[in-house]
């Protein structure tokens, strides 16, 4: 797993202890992680070179609900919008939501290399279809993931980000319902 250097080299450092204390299939992988610290160059990368359909690129600069990261399997890419962590460098309970979405989209990666949910449909526009997205098999899985894996490393995260407060992650309730139904 590579992660891109064009943003503060000791959260950098933090992420990757982070994606470090995964099982080897998931922190091996041949993905890059991309942090987009400010909303323009998101703007600039729509306008100039775009990689992402028109959908998606105005579900994540305008939508009502929070795209804060987006995984593409064909270029082997994760693209995490840090411009939408409020203070992800030195707010605890941001750095935990970041690290979370990271193991989140991670997951996808793992999916798209292993050639899973090649079928699933492509939900470009969340806030329109915010609970279909969410109940996608890969969606739900990559959810599990999520809070297995923030839950089982919990500790050693709070000590890479500096805290000794540990705790029990869980999504929000709406996510949870579904995340766990049939």
């Amino acid at each position: 797993m590579n992660i891109r250097n064009n943003f503060n080299p000791i959260l950098r450092d933090k992420i990757r202890k982070c994606i470090n204390l995964l099982d080897v299939e998931y922190k091996t992988l041949d993905y890059t992680i991309d942090f987009y610290v400010t909303r323009e160059r998101l703007e600039k990368e729509r306008k100039n070179k775009p990689d992402l359909d028109g959908k998606a690129y105005n579900q994540i600069l305008n939508g009502k609900i929070e795209t804060s990261a987006i995984t593409l399997g064909q270029k082997k890419l994760i693209k995490i919008f840090l411009y939408m962590y409020d203070n992800s460098e030195t707010n605890f309970e941001q750095c935990i939501k970041l690290i979370a979405k990271v193991y989140h989209e991670i997951r996808h990666a793992w999916q798209n290399a292993n050639r899973r949910y090649e079928n699933e449909p492509e939900i470009l526009n969340v806030d329109a279809n915010w609970e279909e997205y969410v109940r996608l098999p890969s969606e739900k899985v990559a959810y599990k993931f999520e809070e297995q894996q923030m839950n089982n490393h919990m500790l050693k995260i709070c000590e890479i980000f500096g805290s000794d407060k540990g705790f029990n992650y869980t999504f929000h309730k709406p996510i949870k319902e579904i995340v766990y139904s049939e």
